[in-house]
């Protein structure tokens, strides 16, 4: 045992020491502050001499307070004279009570020889990457000795993959890659026929274009990318806390957001109506409903509470909640102190909430202020109602059913009045101070609304307001706002971002896997899309890089364990509101209505009982029950069980990255949950009416679910299960009623047949894209 113990650590240390060499500068190569010693200072070092901690009066986090000098007199860091310089004296001295990192394990050679060679250089202090704007000039690297790139993104992809001894993917198969394009664009997948079709199209390229303009024109794409944004907006139906009261008017948020990604607004203005909308001159409507945004914010209404307090807290999210969607920062990090890695000092932190600080809101029971105003949908539907009154009152018989319908149709369209955003005006503004070490209650300097001077390239004064917010956010100067939101939507096809921290492109984020792909990404999206989302994402799924099989071999799983250098087509489990939307649909049962107030399928009973009884869930009656799952009701402290278990979050804090997880409950609730019951009995039926054979049954479910044929291998194995499952009816048919609830359909066959259904509709190949 001691032996092999002794022969693990000789591999280790082996190892170890070939990662150094392969990560450190040869003799001949200047040091990289970024990429050789911000690591080393920000994992050992800044802990103690950084943001939160400034031991002997020294820090690391700028390098203005790096070059100075300590408590003691004596400089940090002397450029080009590391003898001099406390910060390396430090490391290699003896003494215990001098050396560094002090009671802790001291620095390796190889990264104080790091040190040292980059102080004998000058201790030249970079910027780190994200805080730099992208290059605008980035042009695609040519590839003249191979034909796989479709597009300029594959260009990039490609040399990654050579500089990795690597090759792409040959393209997934025709079904496979309409479905994976039909799920990543509307969250839906195709129907068999809409696959056939494509396969046996005479132009598959052209098919293939034409598929992914009609996605993206589809009304079922604001459905699907809403999803994602809620998340981040932190949308509920309910206002959080113990009481959890029911917000019944919020919906008209989440249906404006799927109105705005149908329209594909371009994603500046969608930054600055969320933001600022009540700000804008001759202000509309929808773009005061769209700072409802702001208002998903939690409100405590709970006797004894302090309303002061929790609006403090509620403006406190919105800035953390700013900087984490729209900069990939965790600035919540610096309400105590200085950021402990990045350039962001403590009094930044409350320059930037004094944009949030000046609105009406206060935590109060009304959530006042309040919009009253129509939801897209129903402006939508009132125009149409409007336009068919006046074309009939020229052409019809003002007292038909008919017109006296449309008539009543209108009466229905009914305001609501939602939590919206509004100012103070400016002889009555709130002061915002500086709350020491974060102490509400403890207000220090007063301060005046700004950002923060590392993010402020042009170094002009930002108007003083949520619109000057907003409108630096998306401005040209800004390094990160365009960099995020790409990488938020590549994560969303690919399963990971470019960087893989979605919601930190701080210094202790993931480094950008293809940094240059990154920066021409968000340029096109700035200047040539001018913002389009759609267009981004046409640019991704007409690359060569996407349309790649996932089928992996064991070089790639060596070398791209995790597919970070795309050497393989995307494939992940479905989202939670993917997996019961594709039941509904294979089964037929998904209703295609859209917007209006959330529903309530089924749910188990009891669910509730946790919260105190301010509410009931009613199962929704008829088709409601079957709508997409983004307009499934969702309370904040007791959210949707069924979604919680594929992972989708409370909501009740912004969410940039859900965690994926595998665990035995999600088949438990694909194979037991009534509404994964029911969807398989319809499509038992949908089967039963194809053919009589069971062959030809279970195979025309499966191509359903899979839109694909079945191996010979996997129908036998349906089939033999089939069997099995109908001699155990026959043997107990009360078992029968269990599972069919229409007594006509008491049949072993059909029973068998639903079993069948469930379980293809719990394979891999259909909860995976």
């Amino acid at each position: 045992m001691r032996l092999e113990t002794k022969w693990l650590s000789g591999i280790a240390a082996i190892l170890s020491f070939l990662f150094i060499i392969s990560c450190n500068p040869t003799n001949n190569e200047d040091i990289s502050f970024n990429q050789n010693i911000r690591p080393i200072l920000n994992e050992k070092c800044l802990s103690c001499h950084g943001g939160v901690k400034k031991l002997g009066g020294y820090s690391l986090l700028f390098p203005e307070e790096a070059f100075d000098t300590t408590d003691s007199g004596i400089h940090g860091i002397v450029a080009g004279k590391p003898e001099e310089s406390q910060l390396y004296l430090r490391l290699i001295t003896d003494d215990p009570e001098l050396r560094m990192p002090f009671e802790h394990p001291a620095l390796n050679k190889e990264e104080i020889k790091l040190i040292k060679r980059w102080i004998e250089e000058g201790a030249t202090w970079e910027t780190h990457w994200a805080f730099i704007p992208p290059a605008k000039d980035i042009n695609p690297p040519k590839q003249s000795s191979s034909d796989w790139p479709l597009n300029s993104i594959d260009q990039f992809i490609l040399r990654k993959l050579q500089e990795n001894e690597l090759d792409p993917a040959p393209e997934a198969g025709p079904e496979i890659l309409l479905r994976r394009l039909y799920l990543d664009l509307t969250g839906l997948p195709p129907s068999r026929s809409e696959v056939q079709t494509f396969v046996e199209s005479p132009n598959r390229e052209a098919a293939y274009d034409k598929a992914i303009d009609q996605l993206l024109d589809s009304p079922h794409f604001g459905e699907h990318w809403a999803s994602m944004w809620l998340d981040l907006a932190r949308y509920g139906d309910s206002q959080g806390y113990q009481k959890d009261p029911i917000r019944k008017t919020i919906w008209r948020y989440r249906d404006w957001v799927i109105d705005a990604f149908n329209r594909d607004m371009p994603f500046d203005q969608f930054t600055i109506e969320q933001l600022a909308g009540d700000l804008l001159p001759a202000r509309t409507d929808h773009q005061l409903l769209a700072t409802a945004f702001h208002r998903n914010t939690n409100t405590n209404d709970e006797g004894g509470t302090d309303d002061e307090e929790f609006r403090v807290v509620a403006v406190l999210d919105r800035l953390n909640t700013t900087f984490e969607v729209w900069q990939g920062l965790t600035m919540s990090c610096v309400q105590c102190h200085s950021h402990p890695y990045d350039p962001i000092r403590h009094e930044e932190f409350y320059e930037s909430m004094a944009f949030f600080n000046n609105t009406m809101d206060a935590d109060l029971r009304s959530e006042a202020p309040l919009a009253t105003v129509l939801s897209p949908g129903q402006q939508f539907q009132l125009d149409t109602l409007k336009q068919f009154l006046d074309k009939y009152q020229n052409t019809g018989d003002t007292l038909s059913n008919i017109y006296r319908q449309a008539v009543a149709n209108i009466s229905t369209i009914q305001p609501g009045a939602v939590p919206v955003m509004q100012d103070f005006p400016p002889d009555t503004m709130r002061q915002s101070h500086v709350f020491v070490r974060g102490n509400w209650l403890d207000r220090g300097e007063l301060v005046a609304p700004a950002v923060p001077e590392s993010l402020n390239l042009s170094q002009q004064p930002v108007t003083e307001d949520r619109l000057g917010l907003a409108n630096w956010l998306v401005s040209a100067d800004n390094p990160l706002t365009a960099r995020v939101i790409v990488n938020r939507f590549w994560a969303a096809i690919f399963g990971h971002g470019l960087v893989e921290t979605v919601e930190d492109f701080g210094t202790q984020g993931a480094a950008p896997t293809h940094p240059e792909l990154l920066d021409w990404l968000a340029v096109r999206f700035m200047q040539e899309h001018q913002w389009s989302v759609k267009s981004l994402l046409k640019d991704i799924v007409q690359s060569a890089s996407y349309r790649q099989s996932a089928v992996v071999d064991a070089q790639k799983l060596d070398k791209d364990p995790y597919n970070q250098l795309l050497s393989r087509g995307p494939r992940f489990r479905l989202s939670a509101e993917q997996v019961r939307d594709q039941a509904l649909a294979v089964s037929g049962l998904l209703s295609k209505k859209m917007f209006g107030p959330s529903v309530m399928p089924y749910q188990p009973e009891g669910v509730w009982n946790t919260i105190r009884h301010v509410a009931r869930w009613q199962t929704s009656p008829g088709e409601d029950q079957y709508r997409r799952a983004v307009y499934t009701f969702l309370r904040k402290t007791s959210p949707y069980p069924a979604f919680l278990t594929f992972d989708s979050p409370s909501r009740e804090v912004c969410v940039s990255r859900r965690t994926r997880t595998n665990t035995p409950l999600q088949a438990m609730v694909t194979l037991n949950d009534p509404v994964y019951l029911e969807a398989a009995t319809a499509l038992a039926q949908k089967m039963a009416k194809v053919h009589e054979a069971s062959e030809q049954q279970i195979q025309f479910g499966y191509e359903c679910a899979v839109l694909r044929a079945p191996k010979p291998d996997k129908l036998a194995t349906l089939i033999g299960f089939y069997e099995q499952a109908r001699q155990k009816y026959e043997a107990e048919p009360e078992e029968i009623a269990l599972l069919v609830e229409d007594p006509e359909k008491h049949d072993p066959a059909f029973a068998a047949l639903v079993n069948v259904a469930n379980v293809i509709l719990n394979l891999d190949e259909v909860l995976n894209k």
